[in-house]
């Protein structure tokens, strides 16, 4: 009997030991648990003061005066006073000015970053198809940022950025916001994927002169199928634009000059019957303005 109990204790002592040894081990993974993402908050908290000078992802503000994003232009742009006495930016006023025109041979060395509408640069004979072309349908600026992998026209796929790192172009032209448009209301994000898409594109590109150019006019019907598709809504954009294009040394272009009526809608003589995208009959019309607005030349 005596051993009986002598043995009994032995295996309850076991028992004792392994569960206070599991018992033990939980806790600590536990308390590992927690001094991780205590690390990890403290680590994300701290993180942005211990940053110096801009990055990519720069850090996202609120701010009235924008609706979207709150910075400091590098260069302000250009304020017209209305009737009311109140000021306000307007992307014309921000565009790069008439310039001596380059000849055609020019545009045989740039390239143009885009989607659908830069494509019928591509495509037809009256647009450019002698340039390079970074063109996707439905490509708006989250697809440069995020390395989405695009089809292009002739039905091959490839990264924006590899494409354009790779080819090093002495100028690019950019046209990318109508596929994300569409819907009335917010359009910070937008607006953000594009100061991220330039800053990427800049650091990656330095010796490459970047122009920004206008998200393009619509007709005034195209608002019943596609609601964040107007005239007024646009040029607020595109006054955001400009100011994101001056801050980023980036030349702005307003290519309403060369495809809008008197009433800001796209001419009708240029229209598609989706009232968005461009026959090849207004496609001299942009290649004209193209010309005409360069760095680097005189002042027309």
């Amino acid at each position: 009997m005596a051993d009986y109990q002598e043995y009994r204790r032995r295996i309850l002592r076991k028992r004792w030991r392994r569960t206070f040894a599991v018992a033990g081990l939980l806790v600590l993974l536990i308390l590992l648990s927690a001094v991780g993402l205590l690390w990890k908050h403290l680590h994300r908290e701290q993180s942005p003061a211990a940053v110096q000078g801009p990055t990519i992802f720069q850090q996202e503000l609120q701010s009235s005066e924008w609706n979207t994003i709150s910075y400091t232009p590098a260069r302000r742009l250009t304020v017209q006073t209305t009737s009311a006495g109140s000021t306000a930016m307007d992307f014309r006023l921000a565009a790069l000015d008439r310039t001596t025109a380059v000849d055609r041979s020019y545009f045989a060395n740039v390239c143009f970053l885009g989607d659908s509408l830069t494509q019928g640069m591509q495509i037809y004979s009256s647009g450019l198809p002698e340039a390079s072309f970074c063109a996707y349908r439905g490509a708006n600026p989250s697809v440069v940022v995020n390395g989405t992998t695009c089809k292009r026209s002739d039905g091959g796929t490839e990264v924006p950025m590899e494409v354009l790192t790779a080819r090093q172009p002495p100028v690019l032209y950019i046209l990318l916001g109508t596929n994300v448009l569409n819907r009335d209301g917010d359009y910070s994000s937008f607006l953000t994927y594009y100061r991220l898409m330039l800053d990427m594109i800049s650091q990656a590109l330095p010796n490459t002169q970047i122009y920004v150019q206008s998200i393009t006019p619509v007709r005034p019907e195209v608002r019943s199928s596609h609601p964040g598709l107007y005239k007024e809504r646009l040029c607020e954009i595109n006054n955001e634009l400009a100011a994101i294009a001056l801050e980023k040394n980036c030349a702005f272009l307003n290519l309403w000059e060369a495809l809008a009526d008197d009433n800001g809608d796209l001419k009708a003589e240029y229209a598609q019957p989706d009232g968005i995208h461009i026959k090849p009959e207004g496609y001299p019309a942009w290649v004209e303005y193209l010309a005409t607005h360069t760095v680097g030349q005189q002042t027309a």
